[in-house]
């Protein structure tokens, strides 16, 4: 990552890809763009090709982009299914499941 006081780039190839619980298949994961030291975002890229993720309780809410695919998530029992450029908004406090289908996305955190 290239910054400075007040910009930051993350080039492509500098993504380091951490697999995710459910996506241990090889099929998912997420690679931070930028952390949130001293910002109060942080965003990043995602994968999930099949399969879903245990669920969780955001500490965080958070914004996603969906760019190619689709991307499931089920928050306190609605499912919502995103496809490629629909934007999914979840609220801190919100009880999530992720499930995709060949599903790539950026997404975008507060700080916890």
């Amino acid at each position: 990552m290239t910054d400075s006081a007040t910009t930051a780039l993350t080039r492509a190839e500098d993504a380091v890809w951490e697999i995710r619980s459910g996506a241990e298949d090889g099929g998912g994961g997420i690679a931070w763009a930028v952390r949130s030291t001293g910002n109060s975002l942080a965003s990043g890229f995602g994968r999930l090709m099949a399969g879903e993720t245990p669920a969780k309780t955001l500490d965080y809410d958070e914004v996603i982009h969906v760019l190619a695919g689709t991307l499931g998530v089920t928050c306190d029992g609605r499912q919502r299914v995103a496809r490629a450029g629909d934007v999914l908004s979840l609220s801190r406090g919100s009880v999530v499941t992720y499930s995709g289908r060949d599903a790539e996305f950026f997404f975008v955190v507060t700080a916890a």
